[in-house]
């Protein structure tokens, strides 16, 4: 999208009430509209009064100093990080650690190569001392069709028990009880509709997926929103923290 098409996409988001505005991509760090940045954009939504700015990354350019909060992408300790991401593990360790930034919280997407790493890791952040509010886990949503990856609803209660047990330990797992129980159960509305995406192909409501894949939704952030809406206090708790 080029610059005027996503300051135009802001104000129109303004005007019909949403006031969180979430950054993504690909890499939203490798955007570019002649001299302006992924910062320019940021602050141009803060000063159309937008409550919050989050960046999803994935580490390898740095972290956006702007941004109210960085999620970055961190789907297992090296070996795993590796297969899935590249090389490129103590680079992006490095720059969560030397980035100064206040709020950076990592984004851990479960599938069948990286279910088995859960614990491990959530040891490591708490153990490391990593700068991060904590972990949120999602699952692997099909978003191109169901490949090898793909956890089905019955192989995925299992690992949500496993979070909720974690977060018993005091493991720094992000998502709340409340949220990990409905994304267990199934029962939460999709799409939601609070949430819209914009690109260069127009506007969805919730993701850019068919329909068809909703069923199969592993995007936890809108069973947090859904069970933040219905005051549940673990939900209600979890949000807080960061915003």
């Amino acid at each position: 999208m080029t610059r005027e098409e996503v300051i135009a996409a802001l104000r129109e988001a303004w005007q019909r009430g949403f006031r969180e505005v979430y950054f993504s991509g690909g890499e939203p760090m490798l955007w570019r509209d002649g001299d302006y940045t992924l910062t320019e954009l940021i602050v141009e939504t803060k000063r159309m009064g937008f409550f919050h700015v989050h960046v999803y990354t994935n580490g390898l350019l740095g972290i956006e100093p702007n941004a109210d909060l960085v999620w970055v992408s961190m789907d297992g300790l090296p070996d795993t990080f590796k297969k899935r991401r590249g090389d490129y593990f103590h680079q992006v360790d490095c720059q969560i650690r030397t980035s100064g930034h206040p709020k950076i919280a990592i984004i851990y997407v479960i599938d069948r190569d990286t279910a088995d790493g859960i614990e491990p890791f959530l040891e490591w952040v708490s153990h490391s001392t990593l700068p991060v509010l904590g972990v949120m886990f999602y699952f692997h949503t099909p978003y191109y069709g169901y490949d090898e990856l793909f956890l089905t609803v019955a192989q995925r209660k299992p690992v949500i028990s496993r979070l909720l047990q974690c977060i018993r330990k005091g493991l720094p797992v992000m998502n709340s009880r409340a949220g990990l129980l409905v994304l267990q159960s199934g029962r939460w509305p999709r799409r939601f509709e609070l949430a819209v995406v914009r690109d260069v192909e127009g506007e969805s409501v919730c993701c850019r997926a068919p329909d068809a894949t909703c069923v199969d939704c592993g995007y936890a952030a809108c069973t947090e929103l859904t069970q933040f809406q219905r005051l549940k206090p673990s939900a209600v708790w979890n949000m807080l923290r960061y915003w």
